[in-house]
């Protein structure tokens, strides 16, 4: 029996794990990565089932197609010479433009998942002339994808060359893992490390410049150790005027910590207000709209014209990020978006589970409500006539959510707008 290795984004896994069914439904013994973790001991089992493997499938797709990992896989195939058999499997690739050793062999088109092009693979699978022995020496191994170090220490200090991009995403993530309760200690460490690799970029260097003096103002700023705190009282006494501070102490966020300049209304990182004025807060139980169980909410000062441009805004950000929105109105003025992520995430966030949006506005006051609900028919959106407490009230999917920490971005995001707007008025 011929052995196959599937490749595949994750991005992709639902389409993926229903062709990897059928295929093993018709007695083609399948190998694919089944776990969320990575790291060197992983990488080497990944290559040590694609050295045994009879046929190596490379499930077609735009994610997989710039997925660093997939490229590795494929790129060592190619060098042990093992069979190779592209199945597209989502929209947006344009076949014409493929690169080798993609561009030379018959692809199967598996998007419709029914029987007929799963056949097809079958066939392609049997027809399949035996796989080479394996070169002697073996090629060298290549090197644990970025994307698969687990661990920040790892990725930091992994020998492959880091993109910008990569540098900008280890950034973003120290900057999270410290917002999270993260030791400053440790953060400045990681970030110091980063600091000393010979292909930091010099926009990359000015950022974690940035980043480590704002942690040494936050050090600088708590009390020493074995000094008495003065009474609140006393230090409102001795700063004088509300807003009155020395010029060497940072101004920093009551939300996330992260200092900001003078005059900001808005946090650029986290949305909340700095000021009198203006910004995203937690709501008060009972204030404005009922809080509801697994649901979260923050309000924002926002006109009610600048209502509709921000849901816009919204909405294309959602998109860039591969969701899919569905806008309807609720019968207290509100409005509801419903979101959903393209491709895999179904089976990981729950059946037709989807994230809900709930927006209204109240004189001056923007509240977001944000919680886990069934996605709706657009066809049937007079049901949402039954809002308010249903379609937040699924709580079982929530969790998934709030893992890849979409509520959260979704209020930073919304409070990032609005700081952009108010803050270049």
């Amino acid at each position: 029996m011929k052995r196959v290795f599937v490749s595949y984004s994750r991005h992709n896994l639902d389409a993926v794990m229903k062709l990897i069914h059928d295929l093993n439904a018709v007695g083609v013994d399948t190998w694919h990565d089944q776990t969320l973790t990575g790291g060197q001991r992983w990488w080497d089992n990944i290559l040590a089932n694609i050295r045994e493997c009879d046929i190596f499938i490379f499930a077609l797709s735009p994610e997989s197609w710039e997925s660093e990992a997939c490229k590795s896989e494929l790129g060592y195939v190619v060098q042990l010479g093992k069979p190779i058999l592209p199945v597209l499997i989502s929209d947006g690739i344009n076949l014409n433009l493929l690169s080798h050793p993609l561009n030379e062999i018959q692809i199967t088109d598996c998007r419709s998942g029914d029987k007929e092009s799963v056949f097809a693979l079958v066939k392609s699978i049997y027809s399949t002339p035996p796989a080479p022995a394996l070169p002697d020496p073996l090629p060298a191994a290549p090197q644990v994808p970025i994307s698969y170090l687990s661990n920040l220490k790892d990725r930091i200090e992994a020998t492959e060359p880091l993109s910008s991009q990569e540098q900008i995403t280890l950034i973003f993530k120290l900057e999270e893992e410290l917002r999270e309760g993260r030791s400053p200690t440790e953060v400045r460490d990681l970030l110091l490390r980063l600091k000393r690799r010979d292909d930091l970029l010099a926009k990359i260097g000015t950022k974690i410049d940035a980043a480590l003096e704002s942690l040494d103002g936050k050090a600088a700023s708590q009390p020493r150790e074995n000094e008495a705190p003065r009474s609140t009282a006393l230090a409102r006494q001795d700063r004088g005027p509300r807003d009155a501070r020395p010029a060497s102490e940072p101004r920093l966020c009551p939300q996330c910590r992260t200092e900001f300049e003078a005059g900001s209304r808005f946090c650029r990182t986290c949305g909340a207000a700095l000021g009198e004025t203006g910004g995203a807060r937690v709501p008060t139980p009972g204030e404005g709209v009922p809080t509801v169980a697994g649901s979260k909410s923050r309000q924002y000062t926002c006109p009610p014209g600048d209502n509709p441009r921000l849901i816009a805004d919204v909405k294309r950000w959602l998109d860039s990020q591969q969701f899919d929105t569905q806008q309807m109105s609720t019968d207290d003025q509100g409005l509801l978006l419903q979101i959903k992520k393209r491709g895999g995430w179904r089976d990981f966030v729950g059946m037709a589970t989807s994230l809900n949006i709930v927006f209204h506005q109240s004189g001056d006051t923007l509240t977001v409500q944000i919680g886990a609900g069934k996605w709706i028919d657009k066809a049937a959106a007079g049901t949402v006539s039954l809002f308010i407490l249903w379609p937040l009230a699924i709580t079982a999917g929530f969790g998934a959510w709030q893992q890849m920490k979409m509520p959260e971005k979704v209020f930073d995001f919304i409070g990032s707008r609005l700081a952009y707007k108010y803050e270049t008025q």
